[in-house]
Order: C-alpha cells, then sequence, then structure tokens
C-alpha cells in the first residue's frame, strides 16, 4: 500500500534552493508601483500569509500515514497617528482560517502536543484582534482595548519550529479552555508601564468566554455573552544587551477565576474515572512562566538575527485541574548559514509533563502516565522574497506520556508564504 508522503511535492525544489542565494524580504508579491510603500508611510500596513505543514509519520501510533494543515491569515495595522492626527493612537484587525487534518488524530500517535502547530480551533474564520491602543510618556506607557490573543502579549515566544511544543506561548497548552492563543481571541485589556528602559511591568484583563471557542460556526462572533470568569496574567520582563547582544528576560503568572473540572476527583470526593460521575468543578486556577531569550553571536551581522540564538522556556499550573501541569524546552537556532544569510537551523527539545493526580485515573489499563520528551530539528531556506521552505524532522518519546505507547518519528515541510 502506497502511503501518503506530502515532503515529496517540495523535492524538485531543493537544488534551487541549495544554489541560490536569496536575501530575506518581507513579500512575496512585488510592489512595482509603490502602493505599499506609499500606504505604510501613511500608517497603514496591510498583511497575508499562508502557512503550510505537511507531515507523515514513520513509526509510531496505529499506521503510518500523512497530513496537510494550513492558516490563511489577513491583517491589517493603522499608525492612528499618522494617519489622523491622534497621537499615540493605534489600532489593528485580523482574521485567520485553517484547513486540513491532524496527523496525531489521523494516525493516532497519542501526543500530548500535536507535530503541526497550525492544527486546532475548526476550520472556520476566526477573528484573531480587534483593538485599539494607546501610548503615552514617549512609548513608556501603553494600553489595548478589545478582542486580544492572550500569547500576543504574554508569554511570547518565538514560533519557528512545527510542533506545537516549541511554538506560541505556552500556558496556552496547558490551560487553553481559558487562555486562548490565536487564531482566537478574546475581549480584554493590557497596560503596559516600562519604568526605565530596559524594563516593563505588563498587565492584562481578560474575558473568559468558552463559547468564542465553539468550532462549528460563531469564529466572528463579536457579542460578549457567555463570561464564565476573568483572567488575569501579569509579566515582568528585562530586554537589553547582555555583552553587547540582545538578550529577553521574562517571569509572570496568572489566575483565572473560570470553573474548571477537577483532574481527578469526582463531587463525591472519589475518582471521576470511576464512579462515572462528572468531576467536581474548581475555581481559582493559577500558574506561572520563566521565559528567556539570548543571542550568542552576531554571525555575518547582516541582519539582527543573525547567529546563534537561543530560548528556554518553563511553564507550571497548580494540579487541581487539566491533564498536563508542565511543560518546559530549550530551542536553538543559528541564522547565516554559509553564503545564505538569511537561512537558519535549528534544534530544540521538550518535556511536557502529565499531571500526577490526572495520572491516578490513568494508571489502569493505561499504565502509567507520567511525560512526554519531544526533539525537532529543521532546516529554514529563504526560497526566495517572501516564501520559505522548512525541511522538519521529529522524534517523539512516550507519546502522551505513556510508556507503552511506541516512539513516533515524523517528518515535514513547514512553507511560509508572505504576500
Amino acid at each position: 500500500m502506497n502511503r501518503p508522503t506530502p515532503c515529496r511535492h517540495w523535492l524538485p525544489l531543493a537544488g534551487l534552493l541549495l544554489s541560490s542565494s536569496v536575501s530575506a524580504a518581507p513579500h512575496l508579491l512585488p510592489d512595482a508601483d509603490g502602493r505599499r510603500a506609499a500606504l505604510a508611510a501613511r500608517g497603514v500596513e496591510l498583511t497575508a500569509s499562508y502557512t503550510s505543514e505537511d507531515a507523515t509519520n514513520l513509526s509510531g501510533g496505529s499506521r503510518r500515514t500523512g497530513t496537510h494543515v494550513g492558516q490563511l491569515a489577513l491583517g491589517a495595522t493603522l499608525d492612528l497617528e499618522r494617519l489622523a492626527g491622534w497621537s499615540g493612537l493605534q489600532a489593528q484587525v485580523s482574521v485567520t482560517r485553517r484547513d486540513g487534518a491532524n496527523l496525531n488524530q489521523r494516525a493516532a500517535l497519542g501526543q500530548l502536543l500535536q507535530s503541526q502547530e497550525a492544527y486546532g480551533r475548526g476550520r472556520i474564520w476566526r477573528l484573531g484582534s480587534l483593538w485599539l491602543g494607546k501610548q503615552w510618556n514617549e512609548g513608556r506607557v501603553g494600553l489595548k482595548l478589545g478582542r486580544m490573543a492572550v500569547g500576543d502579549d504574554f508569554n511570547t515566544l518565538d514560533c519557528t519550529a512545527m510542533s506545537l511544543t516549541f511554538c506560541g506561548s505556552q500556558p496556552a497548552m496547558i490551560v487553553g479552555d481559558y487562555w486562548f492563543n490565536g487564531p482566537l481571541s478574546q475581549w480584554g485589556a493590557v497596560l503596559d508601564v516600562a519604568p526605565t528602559e530596559q524594563t516593563y511591568l505588563r498587565l492584562g484583563a481578560y474575558q473568559v468566554n468558552p463559547r468564542y471557542a465553539d468550532e462549528s460556526g460563531g469564529g466572528l462572533r463579536l457579542a460578549p455573552s457567555g463570561t464564565v470568569g476573568t483572567l488575569t496574567p501579569v509579566e515582568l520582563g528585562w530586554q537589553g544587551r547582555v555583552r553587547g547582544l540582545q538578550g529577553h528576560y521574562a517571569v509572570g503568572g496568572w489566575y483565572s477565576s473560570a470553573p474548571r473540572a477537577d483532574a481527578w476527583q469526582d463531587p463525591t470526593g472519589g475518582a471521576w474515572a470511576s464512579s462515572g460521575l462528572d468531576a467536581a468543578l474548581r475555581s481559582g486556577a493559577y500558574g506561572g512562566w520563566i521565559s528567556l531569550r539570548q543571542q550568542f553571536s552576531a554571525g555575518d551581522g547582516s541582519s539582527a538575527q543573525s547567529g546563534l540564538r537561543g530560548q528556554l522556556d518553563l511553564v507550571r499550573t497548580d494540579r487541581r485541574t487539566g491533564n498536563i501541569d508542565a511543560t518546559v524546552h530549550a530551542i536553538a537556532t543559528y541564522t547565516g548559514v554559509g553564503a545564505r544569510a538569511s537561512d537558519q537551523i535549528g534544534l530544540g527539545v521538550a518535556a511536557t509533563e502529565v499531571n500526577p493526580r490526572y495520572a491516578r485515573q490513568a494508571n489502569g489499563a493505561q499504565g502509567r502516565a507520567k511525560t512526554e520528551y519531544t526533539a525537532e530539528a529543521f532546516y529554514v531556506w529563504q526560497a526566495w522574497p517572501g516564501v520559505s521552505v522548512q525541511p522538519v524532522v521529529q522524534y517523539v518519546v512516550h507519546p502522551g506520556g505513556l510508556s507503552q505507547n511506541h516512539d513516533a518519528m515524523v517528518l515535514g515541510v513547514k512553507t511560509n508564504l508572505a504576500f
């Protein structure tokens, strides 16, 4: 039986990519008539992109297969000071639509965090952002109001890898029923205060509304009805230079007043997995994170990203609720490979820990549940302006945190088109 191999469609490009030396450029479509530049000068930035993630498993799961996942993103950012003379005001609106199928589900890999980060939240149009922002005191104080993804402002991380383990604000991987990353958004407010040029304090308050996560429709829904609680994250950060190289260090935490199912207990105090009762509802969920990003070398100096940089992130939440209680990952990338100044090579390793209280109800037929380990290596080819093609190799040990699940090896290609 022939197995689907999504990667093969990109193999003819290899010779072109290896022999060319295209520098990084932001757009695939040319701006010959200067309209994009003219809009940017007036304070209007329009974005359109498509991300494709094609993957196949060589081992693990119940069968070998392949899937495609994609996301189309459209957006506009307006500098209202340049457009209308409103000092310090900025606005943004964005929408996304996802397509495709999840390899984790189709191949029954059993992963806690899937191999294709662009999958999820339904194949519908979604409102990613709709906010108005204002800055005062030369940018030292800022306030945003409107619809926002929490991960756009808190525990913000680089998202070059294809695995969800390394991509996006990590609390959403643990508490994604009340902390929304893109493509979802929720009504909220974010206050930024910079006591010094290098330090900042960021406070947020977001509506928790499960109806925004409905996958059958309502992705463009604006009505705020359906509130079940409030999410309040806070982050303290430092960004500056260490021995002349850029670094960003942050620590943060959150509290949610929304009710959430207990990881083990039913309302009688027994295990809901054996009693058949619904899980007891708890309120007051909380957690925290530490994230470190540092440039270690300047490479050829052709860009701010040139050279070696590393990222370390640790997230932990309380163990009363949820099936995952901690994630930790480290990823290193090097930009500027040989004569190809914009190409990038990367390697990441991560551990995703099953909540011990949740694992108690999985100890029977499923065996001991503990930790899922993931590694990913990738190479980013900047093929031509606005196009990057990224071969990916992933290896997952104990998918789902279960030792009896076969280790999974996944090959993939992540392609980014910036129009």
